[in-house]
């Protein structure tokens, strides 16, 4: 058993400063008043030195870290891109793919069950979110047209067949068969996402009607204002607001969504259902100014120019090099939102689309002992996965 005490603790109620919570077997035992934590001596006491106590961020749009890609073929890149991200606060992480041939993408479901194997990797890992293949070559942004196409039979039959694995599909509903797709893999558990689309709002609600739950990167590669035959219609950006049961994603990293995008994003839309994410490529973790997206090939070769990743002309952006605590301190520190809205929109909210609140997303009693330490300019000082600690100290 052990004790966190001597915090600032998030609970879904708000923070508290005279509580401890009590863990178990990597389970939340009890929280109780902070006078109450010598009742239990044999509890492993940690005193959390004033710090903020925070359930582990869930990063549902991730690439890559630490200078690995989740698509480069080996399990040990796998294996160092979520330690990465674990290292700045993601206890759970969806490892996303981008579009490439199928069977690279098989190959990398392949070595995602074997990740999940190795000791501890099974406890933070959500599931695979697959980005593309099945997306609209017309709002591609920086993914390869030549490796962009429509779903088929025998690529849905393949997706059922892990379903146990592909746990989201961010894809276009316009494009062919997709739609049908998502009516035949909803069922099964998959999270079916508005991305890289250039749908009209009539088209989102009918995508919604198939099963899709959430857009992914609004306004990121999501249709807005258009005019078709001499008609104006609105999008899957307008749709993300109008349709109220729907999740937004955002990149909060200061570039794809500046701050005041961020705010008015929140105003509109609520803090109910927004999901912040990194969308993170390779890069991010390290230094580096120029990287990869995806494999490592001429045709995928990327910039690191202004803190974001960008196509060599800088055409368009290449995926973010943000961590989740950097889209903490972003939302909290520069956009001026309430921690405790930001921590929804990072733990709980996701874990509430991928249908995982029952373990996941909040300081609660039953829920996995998942937390991150954060002082008081919101730096990761500590990470507990399961109540185990992941590191000590990081000054990032």
């Amino acid at each position: 058993m052990k004790c966190f005490h001597g915090g600032k603790i998030l609970l879904k109620e708000g923070l508290f400063a005279d509580k401890a919570v009590y863990t178990e077997n990597g389970i939340i035992k009890d929280i109780v008043a902070a006078d109450a934590v010598t009742r239990c001596a044999n509890a492993e006491m940690i005193n959390l030195k004033g710090n903020f106590l925070l359930p582990g961020f869930i990063d549902i749009h991730v690439h890559g870290g630490g200078g690995a890609d989740f698509m480069d073929g080996a399990v040990s890149d796998m294996l160092l891109a979520a330690e990465t991200h674990l290292c700045h606060g993601t206890t759970t992480i969806f490892p996303t793919t981008m579009s490439a041939a199928f069977d690279k993408i098989e190959k990398t479901i392949l070595n995602y069950r074997q990740l999940s194997k190795c000791e501890g990797a099974g406890d933070i890992l959500g599931g695979l979110h697959l980005e593309g293949p099945f997306i609209n070559p017309k709002m591609g942004g920086a993914q390869r047209r030549d490796l962009i196409y429509p779903p088929t039979e025998k690529t849905i039959e393949a997706i059922r067949q892990n379903s146990d694995t592909i746990a989201r599909i961010s894809c276009a509903p316009e494009i062919e068969n997709v739609l049908e797709m998502a009516e035949t893999l909803a069922p099964f558990g998959i999270q079916f996402s508005l991305g890289h689309t250039a749908a009209t709002y009539e088209q989102a609600e009918l995508a919604v009607l198939a099963g899709f739950t959430s857009v992914t990167h609004l306004y990121s590669a999501t249709s807005g204002f258009q005019k078709i035959n001499q008609k104006v219609h609105i999008g899957v950006t307008q749709a993300g607001y109008g349709i109220d049961e729907l999740y937004v994603e955002l990149i909060a990293d200061g570039c794809h969504v500046p701050k005041e995008l961020l705010r008015l994003v929140y105003r509109l839309k609520g803090a109910d259902k927004i999901c912040l994410v990194t969308d993170a490529m390779r890069a991010a973790g390290t230094n580096e100014t120029e990287s990869y997206l995806g494999e490592i090939c001429t045709e995928n070769r990327v910039i690191i120019d202004d803190g974001v990743a960008k196509l060599p002309d800088r055409s368009s952006f290449a995926g973010s090099i943000a961590t989740m605590d950097s889209v903490f301190r972003f939302a909290v520190c520069d956009a001026g939102l309430p921690i405790k809205d930001v921590s929804k929109m990072m733990s709980l909210n996701p874990a509430k689309l991928m249908n995982i609140e029952n373990k996941k997303g909040s300081i609660e009693k039953g829920k996995d002992a998942d937390f991150v330490v954060l002082d008081d300019v919101f730096n990761v000082t500590g990470v507990y996965v399961r109540a185990v600690k992941k590191l000590s100290l990081i000054h990032i």
